[in-house]
């Protein structure tokens, strides 16, 4: 531009002197070759001046205006290039600063892959550690510390969730010191609690104005938190936290970098811990295995032995070790090792398990051994071993029972209903069935207890056994009931036979006075082919129900009486206490009015009051010290045995009432049934103050005998609690009146 400019000026100058100098020796030429005259020339000259002014001007004009158009049209192009030139600047400059940012996110890209490569980098090393077998807490520190650093936190933490799940246990702890921290967490208890609760991410920005934080002095240092879950199969195993000290802003990018970390380390946790359940578990199946009582065997498919694992209780008498690439059967002591092998294909054909039972003898006992095959491929097979002698004999012993009488030794129903069945099949004529009841025999059991019955009962069974000995089949078909099936025999036969029973039965009684035995029979014999032996048996049944209906009153009586002198042989108040009871209480009922019809019924009360105690172990009737609770709580029983023997003796029975009521007292502190006043039966108010004036004054194994003074006092003293006490001023004078009669019985006692 500046050269442009000087080139105009320049040539205007030029113009200008060539064009002054030539008017100047042109008009000079002219004026002086046309006017001579001096002043003309001088005007001229002037006019000459100025029309050179007016020309030079005028091309001047011309000149400049031409230059200026020039010059503004220079000046116009040039302001287009200008903003031609300011607007490729500003492009420049945008494109710089497009530049400038694409060069800034490059740069952000790259410590994004950075991190990236940090983060896999760490997980790399995470597995690595997992794959070189470190233990869990090693894993979990490598993962902390890789993370720590990758996102600049100040401590970091992993918890784990607790064997009962309900809590959260620290594992591993960078930055604090172990013994600074909370070791266990609730859950919804600071960050760890929360993402428990939760099962999210939880992200605290400021974490000390934060509601929930931990209030331990040690949290106050903390500015910001994340808490990022471990989960396994859906559930929440684990969280993994850090904490900063300054303020720190979670962008999606690193957000998204810590969640996908913890998401693998969910992953290499829940492997570890899956592999470390299968460690537990291999283990623990080893253990079963070696506890087992089975011995285990890996063959080939040709059933040679490859190795070997011996049951818990197995023992050999040959050496195993050796035989390793032996056949099994040399193993098993087989027999018939055929059998084995047949078993071997059939497991590598259906691939289903095969077995079978075996027996040897081993020393002078048999042995039983059950074999498992199963086909693992189509190479491999194991064979499982279990010794069953003991299940063998047990089975032995379950049909045995299955068919007889635990306690007697003899067939029970089950067995005798299928005999019956059975021979109703084959219709076999001369079948007789005898049916044998003891009597009394619930009596017994509940006098003297279910030993004593039992101990009966077996007697009974051993007598009826050794009668139909070798020629018949005897079972225990009832509680007390007996069947027998006899084959081939006649009514004179079989009545023959009941007869031995009888005899056996009064033989047992004279040598066995305790327990009194009896036995009531009945048989009957098929009359004609066609019988069902269904019939025969009721007849039977009905032959036995008959004889015991004819004797059961005596028999009932006879037992009653046996027992009776039990009481007398074991009580030691059979010193005269039964005589002495009759005239005291005789007295003192006649005293009160009661008809003399009943009087016989009161000595009887006297006398058998006690008969339960026949039933009440000696060593507590006879103890010489004071009863313990259990002993007083049996002892009370003999009221309720009296009471249940009494039923059963027709003799008894008006009294049975009374013999259960007997104890009671006034106040109703007595027993067994408690009741008071004159719900107590009359009978019972009289022998109770009887009994107990007599029990008084006479000794006893645990004290000396008090005087009759003593014992009427001792009587006024409970009265109205355990004794009537309208009865006790009637008996004291009873005492009174009869008291040398009372000595004179004890004296003719002693003698």
């Amino acid at each position: 531009m500046f050269q442009n400019k000087y080139s105009i000026g320049f040539k205007i100058t030029v113009m200008y002197i060539v064009i002054s100098v030539l008017w100047i020796l042109f008009s000079d030429y002219l004026v002086n070759i046309l006017v001579s005259d001096p002043g003309m020339v001088i005007k001229i000259e002037v006019i000459k001046g100025w029309f050179f002014v007016a020309i030079t001007a005028l091309m001047l004009y011309q000149i400049i205006s031409s230059s200026s158009k020039q010059l503004k049209e220079s000046e116009e192009q040039l302001q287009k290039k200008n903003e031609e030139i300011m607007t490729t600047f500003e492009e420049l400059l945008a494109s710089e600063e497009e530049l400038k940012q694409q060069f800034d996110e490059l740069l952000y890209r790259e410590e994004k892959i950075n991190r990236r490569n940090e983060c896999l980098y760490a997980l790399h090393e995470a597995s690595i550690a997992l794959m070189q077998g470190f233990m869990v807490d090693d894993l979990l520190k490598i993962v902390v510390r890789k993370m720590m650093k990758i996102s600049g936190a100040q401590f970091g933490y992993i918890y784990l969730l607790s064997e009962n799940d309900n809590s959260m246990i620290s594992k591993v702890i960078e930055g604090f010191a172990l013994d600074q921290i909370q070791g266990r967490v609730k859950k919804g208890e600071g960050i760890i609690g929360k993402v428990w609760e939760s099962g999210d991410v939880v992200i605290v920005p400021r974490y000390h104005e934060w509601e929930d934080r931990l209030r331990d002095p040690v949290y106050n240092l903390l500015k910001a938190g994340i808490g990022i879950p471990l989960k396994a199969e859906g559930k929440v195993i684990g969280v993994f936290s850090m904490n900063y000290t300054v303020e720190h802003v979670f962008d999606k990018e690193e957000l998204q970098m810590l969640e996908s970390f913890a998401e693998l380390t969910s992953i290499s946790l829940g492997n570890f811990l899956l592999y470390e359940a299968l460690q537990k578990s291999q283990r623990r199946n080893q253990r079963l295995i070696d506890a087992l009582p089975d011995s285990i065997y890996l063959l080939n498919c040709s059933g040679i032995v490859l190795s070997y694992k011996n049951g818990k209780e197995f023992t050999s008498i040959i050496n195993q070790e050796e035989k390793i690439g032996q056949k099994l059967e040399e193993f098993l002591m087989m027999e018939n090792p055929q059998i084995l092998a047949e078993k071997i294909q059939r497991a590598l054909l259906t691939e289903k398990i095969q077995f079978f039972e075996y027996q040897y003898q081993e020393m002078k006992t048999i042995r039983y051994q059950e074999v498992r095959i199963i086909a693992i491929n189509a190479n491999e097979i194991i064979a499982i071993v279990r010794d069953i002698t003991r299940r063998k004999d047990m089975e032995g012993k379950l049909h045995y029972y299955a068919l007889h009488d635990r306690m007697t030794g003899l067939y029970n129903r089950v067995y005798f209903e299928e005999k019956l069945q059975e021979l109703d099949r084959i219709c076999q004529s001369s079948i007789g069935i005898v049916i044998c009841d003891i009597d009394g025999l619930k009596l017994v059991n509940d006098t003297f207890g279910h030993q004593a019955g039992d101990e009966l009962l077996i007697s009974a069974a051993t007598i009826i056994k050794e009668c139909f000995s070798g020629i018949a089949e005897v079972a225990r078909v009832g509680g007390d009931e007996f069947a027998v099936i006899l084959h081939n025999s006649s009514s004179i036969d079989i009545e023959e036979i009941c007869q031995c029973i009888r005899r056996r039965v009064s033989e047992f009684r004279e040598t066995n006075t305790k327990i009194p035995l009896s036995i009531s029979i009945g048989f009957s014999v098929k009359a004609y082919p066609k019988q069902s032996v269904a019939d025969v048996f009721k007849v039977a049944d009905d032959n036995m129900y008959r004889e015991k209906l004819h004797s059961s009153q005596s028999i009932r009586s006879s037992i009653v009486k046996t027992l009776s002198k039990a009481l007398e042989v074991r009580d030691f108040v059979d010193d005269g206490h039964t005589d002495r009871l009759e005239i005291l209480v005789v007295k003192l009922a006649e005293a009160i009015g009661i008809e003399s019809s009943r009087l016989p019924d009161l000595r009887l009360l006297g006398r058998f009051h006690d008969i339960g105690k026949v039933g009440i172990p000696d060593h507590i009737l006879f103890k010489s010290s004071r009863l313990s609770d259990e002993e007083f709580i049996i002892m009370r029983r003999h009221c309720e045995i009296g009471y249940r023997m009494a039923q059963s003796s027709g003799e008894l029975l008006p009294i049975a009432d009374w013999i259960l009521k007997h104890q009671e007292w006034w106040n109703g502190q007595g027993y067994p049934l408690g009741i008071k006043n004159e719900e107590i039966p009359l009978a019972c108010r009289i022998l109770s103050i009887a009994d107990a004036f007599d029990a008084m004054t006479n000794d006893r194994p645990y004290r000396k005998a008090m005087n009759h003074e003593e014992a009427i006092a001792e009587i006024e003293r409970c009265a109205g609690t355990q004794f009537d006490p309208n009865l006790v001023p009637l008996f004291k004078q009873i005492v009174a009146a009869e008291s040398d009669k009372l000595k004179e019985v004890r004296h003719v006692i002693q003698i």
